[in-house]
């Protein structure tokens, strides 16, 4: 706008370099999906909304209908993991879509272990304060995992990891990325603080 002009309203050559270098860096970002919004979403952009600690029933992000839809995590480095603890979405009569959900470990990435299935029962999390827990006594991963066994949609509220003898959530703004993006698919992540505003 003519606020953010040059003092004879044209852009200045500061402000041309500053549009030229974020140019070059949108240019360079993955391949990405056109949200309902009419954004332009990353699978990474999605998916962390389901680490980013908001907890509201809603759905923190949400895949297309793929054969076995992911969301997964990467906790930085291998811990000896307590517990995954999930909040499903609650604002939609879709809450039985997690109900079969998988949890899949992984050091590498490449090679993955289940290490739970989810037995049908709905679950919710933030509308009754009952999220699903799942014990994982002290197995190992840098790589946490969240998987449909079939076709659908997967979209949760939030995913939490805690490590053995810690209340620290390891999966807090962490790095995330799922299967797909949706026409529902937000980008969580805001732009690096050193593009120019």
């Amino acid at each position: 706008g003519a606020e953010s002009a040059g003092p004879t309203g044209r852009m200045t050559p500061n402000q041309i370099e500053s549009d030229w270098l974020l140019q070059d860096v949108v240019r360079h970002l993955p391949p990405a999906s056109t949200s309902a919004y009419g954004q332009k979403v990353t699978t990474q952009q999605d998916a962390a909304g389901g680490c980013d600690g908001v907890k509201d029933g809603k759905f923190g992000f949400h895949t297309s209908q793929d054969a076995h839809p992911w969301w997964q995590v990467d906790l930085g480095q291998s811990v000896p993991l307590d517990r995954v603890v999930i909040y499903n979405r609650g604002d939609g009569n879709v809450e039985n879509r997690a109900a079969r959900l998988r949890v899949m470990l992984s050091n590498d990435r490449s090679q993955w272990r289940e290490a739970y299935q989810h037995d049908g029962t709905v679950f919710r999390g933030y509308s009754d304060g009952k999220p699903l827990s799942i014990g994982l006594n002290g197995q190992p991963a840098r790589w946490v995992r969240v998987e449909l066994p079939g076709r659908g949609y997967l979209h949760l509220d939030e995913v939490e990891v805690y490590g053995i003898g810690s209340s620290l959530n390891w999966a807090s703004r962490k790095p995330a990325d799922q299967s797909s993006t949706s026409a529902w698919s937000n980008a969580v992540i805001a732009p690096p603080a050193s593009l120019p505003a």
